[in-house]
């Protein structure tokens, strides 16, 4: 096992102090985004070895990489992680985005190395050449928008404006079948002029802040034009704030998780949480934004028969809870152990195990691993390492294939991705 560091992302709409406080770290002035644990090559993590030197854990990978992927994931995914783990602290909204298929992912970066598009250009759109299904998984009070509105949900947040820009998108929706309708819909509001999105935001908050107003419409109507009015006060003039009114507001509690695949629109609007994803960095952004939005690309991966989304809270598994979407490259468990509930005497061992496992608790998976502590202290042991490395909140270890199973101890919460 090795432990890493991660790999600081100091984004813009990153908070100043969230993931300092999480980490034990004093601020600096500066926003912490996201904090990378993976061997994606825009942002490797740090790897410090016995003897005293530090390489990346891309490097770590490719000095062996049977030993640390394992012949599975090596024939499956060739000599790269396919996964990627993130600490993701935003203190105002993302921008509106989607990923590509992987089809679209190897064409779009292959047309563009073709064509001499340096990778640190703005105007990239590819920045490799894979898809980036991703999850979240909330470990403070989450919220984000998530997907396309169902058809009946969309128009009757669109009916009750009467701003030109609404009622063309309501003729446009229903002009055709629910997937053509909801494509034709965005398309005239990403047409829309300054002053038309202007005039639309205005009548949203008009609905939002006018108690007479909010009382004409449903609570989940309402809650929609609250939405528009905040995303424009970050981001004023910018479409993504009436993008916003296509798209499902979802919240999650703490321990809740919601997953994208491809061609999902979202955009995450508060909380602190672990991120999951295949390791790749290609997004394509649809507005809350000053980056570049491709607009063709963003058309042609958005899925618009995609509609609403599920909130997760994953299957009980031994001491572990997992979340397995229908992709192949991840899953992820979160591990809750506590020593001393364990051995306390205030209630029975039977209890204890039940609900924590007898300790140490053996993690599900195998193949190579991230292992990431969220919450108070724990000791990760493997086979091949029954020393173990000691984990408090914010730190983690790259656990390679060749240590098979791994055990925990200790008080306190991992996360861990591995290959399904």
């Amino acid at each position: 096992m090795h432990r890493i560091d991660g790999y600081r992302r100091s984004y813009d709409w990153g908070s100043p102090t969230a993931m300092f406080s999480f980490l034990g770290l004093q601020p600096d002035g500066s926003p912490f985004a996201e904090n990378w644990f993976g061997a994606h090559p825009t942002g490797p993590s740090p790897v410090a070895l016995p003897d005293g030197s530090t390489v990346s854990l891309q490097e770590l990978i490719a000095a062996d990489p049977t030993a640390a992927l394992g012949t599975r994931v090596a024939a499956s995914f060739g000599k790269r992680l396919p996964f990627l783990l993130k600490l993701l602290a935003p203190a105002r909204p993302l921008s509106m985005q989607v990923h590509p298929t992987p089809e679209q992912a190897r064409d779009g970066y292959a047309a563009e190395e073709e064509n001499g598009v340096p990778p640190d250009d703005p105007a990239r759109s590819y920045k490799d050449a894979s898809h980036k299904p991703e999850m979240v998984y909330a470990l403070t009070r989450f919220e984000g928008l998530v997907g396309f509105r169902p058809a009946d949900q969309l128009s009757t947040v669109l009916e009750p404006l009467q701003a030109a820009g609404a009622r063309a998108a309501l003729t446009a929706l229903r002009s055709a079948p629910v997937a053509a309708g909801r494509r034709a819909a965005l398309e005239v509001l990403l047409e829309l002029s300054p002053a038309e999105v202007v005039s639309l935001v205005r009548e949203c908050a008009v609905f939002a802040n006018d108690s007479h107003r909010r009382a004409t419409v449903p609570p989940a109507t309402a809650a929609a034009y609250t939405t528009v009015t905040e995303l424009a006060r970050f981001y004023p003039g910018d479409v993504g704030a009436v993008l916003s009114l296509l798209l499902n507001r979802v919240v999650l509690e703490p321990g809740q998780l919601v997953f994208l695949g491809d061609g999902v629109p979202h955009a995450y609007l508060s909380g602190f949480g672990v991120e999951l994803m295949a390791n790749s960095d290609n997004v394509l952004r649809l507005g809350l934004t000053t980056k570049h939005v491709d607009a063709d690309a963003m058309l042609v991966s958005l899925d618009f028969a995609q509609e609403g989304c599920v909130i997760d809270t994953g299957t009980a598994a031994g001491g572990s809870h997992l979340f397995t979407p229908d992709v192949t490259e991840y899953a992820l468990s979160v591990t809750h152990v506590d020593d001393a509930r364990s051995r306390s005497g205030s209630e029975s061992v039977e209890n204890a195990a039940a609900t924590f496992g007898m300790l140490p608790v053996e993690l599900p998976g195998n193949g190579p691993r991230l292992v990431l502590c969220v919450a108070g202290t724990t000791r990760l042991k493997s086979e091949a390492d029954p020393a173990g490395l000691d984990l408090r909140r914010g730190q983690a270890a790259f656990v390679p294939a060749a240590d098979g199973a791994l055990s925990l101890s200790g008080s306190g919460t991992v996360a861990q991705a591995f290959v399904p």
